[in-house]
């Protein structure tokens, strides 16, 4: 379904709250290595942790199952449309509201990026509010992005850590679950007592995005990754998209079947124009 001059795919998604998976675990108990980049053999402050997934995968993770041999087609479509049109090597993923798809079309397009063996694959979640990465995979992160993004104000020379998936080349920059701190149960990001247990839930810094911060990580993780995926919070959402946008270069945009509003999508555009939308991505639910 192409729109705005950008190339269309067709996959299989879910609403962003559902799915099934393993439960979380930490990822394997093993000594952090650096990434150096491609073109010198000099280390610059990112470290991995090496966490091998189990199965079951949650469902919204078409690659790497069974469900629906067209819908994973669709997304590597997508990654050679892309490639094709300039090669981005900073894509943003986003939607017009939440529950469309974003995560799972970010999920997936790192994951077929991650098929061609050899570049290095970066997904970073920048909805920091929503935060879901992490329980997709089934790991808990070592060090959130958010706490991450805290901790480099006042020390910008420590290094990054992120997560590799097994041994493929497709890493994870995953945050911080927004949980209630008195019984740890998931909250949605806009959650201000917690349904569980009742306790008053307030956001601490590591759920809010420093844009300043996020650039700075980002110039960063360009010079040892091949490519980045940002899952970005919702457009038409606060605090949305326009905190991590300028980062990007090119916009690839969710849209769930039989849920998107022509309005919301109008609006959309307008809020992240003047930068195009690279490409729709149309999800089944």
């Amino acid at each position: 379904m192409p729109k705005d001059g950008g190339s269309g795919s067709r996959g299989s998604g879910s609403r962003e709250s559902e799915g099934g998976g393993a439960r979380s675990a930490p990822p394997e108990p093993v000594k952090s290595s650096p990434l150096v980049p491609r073109d010198s053999g000099r280390a610059i402050g990112v470290t991995f942790v090496r966490f091998t997934p189990r199965t079951p995968h949650d469902t919204r993770l078409v690659l790497w199952g069974k469900r629906s041999a067209s819908a994973a087609a669709a997304f590597r479509q997508l990654r050679e449309r892309l490639i094709e049109r300039n090669d981005p090597r900073t894509i943003l993923c986003t939607s017009a509201n939440p529950g469309d798809g974003k995560t799972t079309l970010a999920t997936n397009l790192a994951l077929a990026y991650a098929e061609l063996g050899r570049p290095r694959v970066l997904l970073i979640e920048g909805s920091l509010r929503a935060a879901a990465l992490s329980q997709l995979f089934g790991f808990k992160p070592p060090i959130g992005f958010g706490a991450q993004l805290v901790r480099h104000r006042g020390q910008p020379d420590e290094p990054w850590v992120v997560v590799q998936l097994g041994t493929q080349p497709l890493f994870v920059l995953a945050a911080e679950p927004h949980r209630c701190p008195q019984c740890a149960a998931s909250l949605p990001e806009d959650a201000r007592f917690c349904g569980h247990c009742g306790t008053t839930v307030g956001h601490v810094a590591a759920d809010i995005l420093d844009a300043v911060g996020f650039g700075a990580a980002v110039r960063r993780f360009r010079e040892t990754f091949d490519y980045l995926v940002i899952d970005a919070p919702p457009v038409l959402s606060p605090g949305g998209v326009h905190e991590v946008q300028d980062t990007a270069d090119a916009v690839v945009l969710a849209v769930l079947k039989g849920h998107a509003r022509r309005r919301d999508l109008r609006r959309t555009l307008e809020q992240i124009s003047p930068r195009p939308v690279a490409a729709v991505a149309l999800l089944d639910e």
